[in-house]
């Protein structure tokens, strides 16, 4: 089982429009609400892949009840803890016309010392029943600069492999505590390690500093440059895996983690599963809403590479 935690959960709005101008009245080809956050987007995709999923993390108000409310439809069981406030709510507009995606991100709500001691035990439970907790996404304010940094501890101890997605300071703490796998994008290891990943061999530095400042695991994605896989010794790069008539790129990380977490949890070797991360994430391009993908599709993309592995054997 997994168990996503996220700690500034959202309300994702996604406006698709002909042409997006500044200052002008838009009225939308489609629109699509779905609850989000970074978290909840692993947890659609490895809900709508097979896997069995708790979802935590912070909610508040009427916005709180619609993100919790629509994980239980969707099949992710919610276990969030209220706090006060209104969970926020992050847009998403997509211009046909260029292609560009624009995003407006809210705030979220202040977490009070009270509701994160009450997640703590919360965890603690949840962990003991799960085999991967992954952590994703920004904090909201009130919370600890070194929220994961405690989380990821305590659902080692609880005996759950701890995975983390976040950028910044949340990163930096949360490597402290070792986690079993981290996920930065290019944006986010370059900023981690003060230096541009513009060549192969500047990337295989990357994995080697990142083991170096705690993580067990990496998985760095990497955009068109598709994304490698480093557990130590070996560096796996995995190239991007190609969709014609892509939508929505928000999401495409997300979708990436939980590809390859569901991969493990149905057996798979590391390669195998990152191969289904990546099939995940080029089938997220397709859906209006982040963290979307067909399972059908999925299993499609994945046939050339099965079939590719069982040639060479």
């Amino acid at each position: 089982m997994l168990v996503t935690v996220t700690l500034n959960a959202a309300i994702d709005k996604t406006y698709r429009l002909p042409k997006l101008i500044p200052g002008q009245l838009h009225r939308t080809q489609e629109q699509l609400s779905l609850p989000g956050g970074k978290g909840i987007n692993v947890a659609r995709v490895a809900r709508t892949l097979g896997t069995d999923v708790i979802a935590t993390g912070f909610v508040a108000g009427h916005n709180g009840r619609f993100i919790a409310e629509g994980c239980a439809k969707m099949g992710i069981a919610p276990a969030f803890v209220e706090t006060e406030g209104e969970s926020r709510c992050c847009l998403t507009f997509l211009d046909e016309e260029s292609g560009e995606v624009t995003e407006v991100l809210e705030q979220g709500p202040v977490v009070s010392d009270r509701a994160f001691e009450q997640l703590k035990g919360k965890l603690r439970l949840l962990a003991s029943q799960a085999s991967y907790v992954s952590f994703s996404g920004s904090l909201p304010a009130g919370v600890p600069l070194d929220a994961y940094q405690i989380l990821i501890e305590l659902v080692r101890l609880a005996g759950a492999l701890p995975v983390l997605d976040a950028s910044g300071t949340a990163l930096v703490h949360g490597l402290k505590a070792q986690p079993y796998l981290v996920k930065p994008n290019r944006d986010e290891a370059e900023a981690l390690l003060g230096y541009r990943l513009e060549s192969e061999t500047a990337i295989g530095q990357a994995l080697r500093d990142i083991h170096s400042h705690g993580a067990q695991r990496v998985l760095l994605s990497m955009g068109e440059q598709g994304a490698w896989f480093s557990a130590g010794e070996e560096q796996l790069h995995f190239p991007v895996v190609q969709v014609e008539n892509a939508v929505n790129p928000v999401g495409c990380g997300d979708a990436l983690l939980a590809g390859m977490i569901a991969g493990r949890l149905k057996g798979l070797e590391w390669s195998a599963a990152v191969q289904m991360g990546m099939a995940s994430a080029a089938a997220n391009l397709l859906a209006v809403g982040a963290g979307i993908v067909d399972p059908e599709f999925v299993e499609r993309l994945l046939r050339p590479t099965l079939t590719q592995k069982q040639e060479g054997s």
